[in-house]
């Protein structure tokens, strides 16, 4: 599950593993596990090539509910949202 704790940390470091490893602390290490990073890493990509608008409506909704069940709230939901938005 995705809480705002462990989206926060992975913010902190910016999806970058070796960064995490490096300059983590042991809380932050003990607060997320690898399958939880990946799930993350995973959601974030996708979403952005939905709102980049480079998928099919098919895997937008697969998306959007694959978000949602790994979410823990809608505020962790939104933020993985806004998160995703491409840069322009």
């Amino acid at each position: 599950m995705i809480t705002r704790d462990k989206l926060r940390v992975y913010e902190k470091f910016h999806g970058d593993t070796d960064r995490f490893q490096r300059g983590s602390t042991l809380s932050e290490r003990e607060s997320i596990e690898f399958q939880e990073w990946r799930s993350i890493d995973e959601i974030l990509h996708s979403l952005f090539t939905v709102q980049s608008s480079q998928a099919s409506a098919d895997f937008e909704a697969e998306v959007r509910a694959r978000a949602i069940v790994a979410s823990a709230d809608d505020q962790v939901r939104e933020r993985l949202f806004q998160v995703s938005k491409p840069k322009t």
